[in-house]
């Protein structure tokens, strides 16, 4: 019914370590015109931390913060009525892992996590590739690809 086309991104790999760089294609295919503000591609991390549970029981409660989101507009505002495909590179920067605070090296990083599984506390950080082809008012062409880095 909303059906506006798809998009999608193709990487050769999905594993990256800090300061090398994503590169790729969004390939967009729309069934019929629709205006749109752009064709973009987002590096977006998102932290989850887990406060309460674990060994001690108890309520166990998620809080989920966009720690990270680098975007890059590939194509600009106008009607789109055909597919394009759009080459794009992103660099990710050295420190990224560092974002959203200091990790914890050694044995005091070590000390940190068993405490965090004894009290059911910790906090993992999902990177992920999104494509969108930004619809104003509309429902967004979005495409979503996991993506490891470390």
């Amino acid at each position: 019914m909303f059906d506006k086309g798809k998009i999608e991104v193709a990487v050769p790999r999905t594993h990256f370590a800090p300061g090398e760089t994503i590169s790729g294609q969004v390939t967009l295919t729309v069934k019929k015109p629709v205006a749109a503000k752009g064709v973009i591609i987002s590096l977006i991390g998102e932290r989850t931390t887990t406060h309460g549970g674990g060994l001690a029981g108890g309520d166990r409660r998620q809080e989920k913060q966009r720690v990270y989101d680098f975007k890059v507009n590939l194509d600009g505002e106008k009607e789109y009525s055909q597919g394009a495909e759009y080459p794009f590179e992103i660099q990710i920067p050295a420190d990224i892992l560092n974002v959203g605070g200091p990790q914890l090296e050694g044995a005091v990083g070590q000390a940190v996590k068993i405490a965090q599984v004894v009290t059911g506390g910790g906090s993992s950080t999902r990177w992920h590739l999104e494509a969108k082809l930004d619809v104003p008012r509309g429902i967004d062409v979005k495409k979503d690809v996991d993506t490891t880095i470390g």
